[in-house]
């Protein structure tokens, strides 16, 4: 198949960074949120964990729809719903309006971003590892803006004023969305009414497993880390900051990655990823004051670009063409999955028990999902 330019996924990555922007940017004022409203440490980790699992049941429910060729569609939705989530942000008192309006957000990521990996995956399927790194690389640049900007909101206009520009951001990018390019892969035909019989596939199996438990480890970044920079004496910049160092390496390295992973085969990228960013989660919590675990998370980020290079690869590679947005629906769907299940639970034993048993806790399940990933990886070839 001949290559198509670069150029062809540009506006796939711009609208992965706003998606991705808005989301780190509630994750930068969370301890902010806990100390403005006294919510308790569990009630944060509810707040994050309803954006997981409403993202969850779009991802799962809705993304064959993208296979068939509604993926603009679906990501305009998508764009406008996170734009009124983000308003009702602005008002909200209580942890139940906060949840719900974080599970709206949540919702309308996962309308949006099965379409735009599936963009990505058929753009060139000798590459795909490359370009769903492309993809990451929006996505992260996203993530670096996104929290850095809510923090200077904070600085200047208080806890609600980055909702009010978040909001404002998504109402004006509407018209960019409403005009991506149409899909050019091969499209599903078929009357099927769920992606799930795609779980028959032994390598799609192993590769979700990878995906679910990593992001176990993102679920408890997201609801411990900046409650525990908070309890540190850090502020929503020091979140801001140690996301950002976290993102960047994401962003520079993704893309060798992921032409790395189509070289020596994704499975492997995502393996030496994955535990090299759980070996160094398991003493997370046991380093001192805030400089150290901070810094620390540059590494984390080096090994989280070869992960998810290499898992996303994986997944795509599992199934045929015309399935490709199901498949990345179901790793979406266990990306969610994962940091869902673990945000409360991780909160809980934050407060309960502190940082150096949480930390190793986690590091753990990363571990033993790597190696019930590979039970199911083991001897199974590519699909496309």
């Amino acid at each position: 198949m001949t290559r198509r330019p670069d150029g062809d996924l540009l506006p796939f990555q711009i609208v992965m960074a706003v998606t991705a922007g808005a989301i780190g940017g509630i994750i930068a004022v969370l301890g902010e949120l806990r100390d403005e409203f006294g919510f308790s440490e569990t009630s944060i980790g509810v707040i994050v964990a309803a954006g997981f699992l409403a993202s969850f049941v779009a991802q799962v429910g809705l993304a064959r729809w993208a296979d068939r060729g509604y993926a603009r569609e679906m990501a305009t939705i998508g764009v406008a719903v996170s734009a009124v989530s983000l308003l009702v942000m602005v008002f909200a008192q209580d942890v139940l309006t906060w949840s719900l309006s974080r599970a709206a957000l949540g919702f309308a990521a996962g309308l949006t971003i099965p379409g735009l990996r599936r963009a990505a995956s058929v753009l060139n399927p000798a590459n795909v590892g490359e370009n769903l790194a492309r993809l990451v690389v929006g996505e992260v640049v996203g993530f670096i803006l996104g929290p850095v900007v809510s923090a200077a909101f904070v600085v200047v206009g208080g806890i609600r004023a980055p909702f009010i520009a978040f909001a404002v951001g998504m109402v004006l990018f509407l018209p960019i969305v409403a005009r991506l390019p149409a899909d050019q892969g091969k499209l599903d035909e078929s009357k099927r009414t769920t992606s799930f019989d795609l779980l028959r596939y032994r390598r799609l199996q192993g590769a979700l497993t990878l995906v679910l438990g990593y992001f176990v480890m993102i679920g408890a970044f997201e609801s411990v880390l900046p409650v525990m920079f908070q309890d540190r004496g850090g502020s929503a910049v020091t979140t801001g900051i140690a996301f950002t160092i976290l993102a960047i390496p994401i962003a520079l390295v993704s893309r060798f990655a992921g032409r790395t992973a189509d070289r020596i085969g994704p499975p492997k990228v995502a393996t030496a990823g994955f535990v090299s960013a759980a070996v160094v989660t398991l003493f997370f919590g046991y380093l001192p004051g805030l400089l150290v675990p901070i810094l620390v998370m540059l590494v984390v980020g080096l090994a989280d670009a070869f992960g998810l290079a290499g898992a996303q690869a994986a997944v795509a590679r599992s199934v045929p063409e015309d399935r490709q947005a199901g498949a990345l629906g179901l790793m979406g769907a266990a990306e969610v999955l994962g940091a869902g299940l673990a945000a409360i639970p991780a909160a809980m034993l934050y407060e309960r028990s502190g940082s150096g048993p949480t930390w190793f806790t986690v590091g753990l399940i990363v571990l033993i999902s790597v190696g019930l990933a590979h039970s199911r990886l083991h001897g199974t070839e590519p699909r496309s």
